[in-house]
């Protein structure tokens, strides 16, 4: 089953001087279960695919479809509510909160929805943290962290609302060799054990042959 239907996607940007095509005529399908790895050069639409399947951008023209959900037809509220119940996002540059402990920023995702009372937030941090090896940091600062671990952090505020879809935009991307590979097996391990569909944006071959499937972007376009 496609989690994720694209079809005729353009995005245009506009100013006064100049009109730029970061997307012309996407379509694409990403199964349940499914790891994607998106790759091509700096500027080639690549970030802007994943914001606009992340619902943080919408496109000039043509339809997005996740989890069954026409979401060209989804109100600003409507769309923040299924973004924040079914979507997860990791970034190169963590974006933790740095006056925040670890655990809150884990637990911030949660603190936009009903229903889940303090207790049962802080449950889940828990639970979450000490799956990821990061349980004995909780109560530290993002500034008192390494990289690979502010990254499990931001792997963990990803996951902690239980998404079907993860989107992780050049994840190793600050990292060194070692500590990368410990996130894509981090990845992989949430891809196989929890079906966790991911698409992830990377320059790196050798991370994108570990994936189901690469999908290559050269100036807006999908060549292959």
């Amino acid at each position: 089953m496609a989690l994720i239907e694209l079809s005729g996607i353009e995005k245009v940007y506009r100013t006064k001087e100049i009109e730029t095509t970061a997307l012309e005529n996407i379509n694409l399908n990403v199964d349940k279960g499914e790891f994607l790895s998106v790759m091509g050069s700096s500027g080639c639409g690549k970030s802007t695919l994943l914001n606009i399947i992340g619902l943080l951008d919408k496109p000039t023209a043509g339809s997005v479809r996740l989890l069954d959900t026409d979401c060209n037809s989804l109100d600003d509220t409507t769309m923040s509510h299924f973004r924040n119940a079914n979507l997860g996002f990791v970034f190169q540059s963590f974006h933790l909160i740095p006056s925040l402990s670890v655990a809150a920023n884990v637990e911030l995702p949660l603190t936009y929805r009903s229903g889940i009372s303090s207790a049962q937030r802080r449950e889940r941090v828990d639970q979450v943290l000490e799956r990821l090896g990061m349980a004995h940091r909780k109560k530290h600062l993002p500034s008192q962290l390494s990289g690979g671990q502010c990254q499990r952090v931001a792997i963990a505020r990803a996951i902690v609302g239980r998404p079907s879809i993860v989107l992780a935009d050049e994840p190793t991307g600050n990292l060194d060799s070692r500590m990368g590979a410990e996130v894509m097996d981090l990845l992989h391990s949430l891809n196989r054990e929890d079906g966790i569909t991911i698409v992830m944006v990377t320059h790196n071959e050798a991370q994108a042959h570990q994936t189901d499937r690469t999908v290559r972007f050269f100036d807006g376009r999908i060549i292959s």
